[in-house]
């Protein structure tokens, strides 16, 4: 899978350590929006998977998705903080979007 580590701690407030494993390429970042909303997005490069949740501060998942087959996350702007997911031999899409009103959206 691809994936640019350097930007993707541009787009999200910090890399956590632990989880994060460089050598097996498992990343896992997190964005706390100023709604008091988490983000965390894990992804394994290796094994083409990324999880993402969405909770508030009192621990409760507002939402939680865990995609296999993917190809590539794509970070579409830097500033606004959105990135995409693009699964591979596939027409679904996720877009991330750290400071949107629609902070998820899945497509087939």
């Amino acid at each position: 899978m691809k994936a640019d580590v350097n930007e993707l701690l541009i787009v999200f407030d910090e890399l956590l350590i632990p989880p994060t494993n460089e050598e097996q390429g498992v990343f896992w970042f997190r964005s706390v929006r100023a709604d008091g909303l988490i983000v965390t997005f894990s992804f394994s490069i290796f094994e083409n998977y990324v999880g993402i949740l969405i909770r508030n501060g009192f621990d409760t998942a507002i939402a939680n998705i865990h995609m296999k087959n993917c190809y590539e996350v794509r970070v579409l702007d830097e500033n606004k903080r959105q990135l995409e997911i693009v699964h591979e031999n596939s027409q679904s899409r996720c877009f991330l979007d750290l400071f949107g009103d629609d902070i998820l959206n899945y497509t087939e």
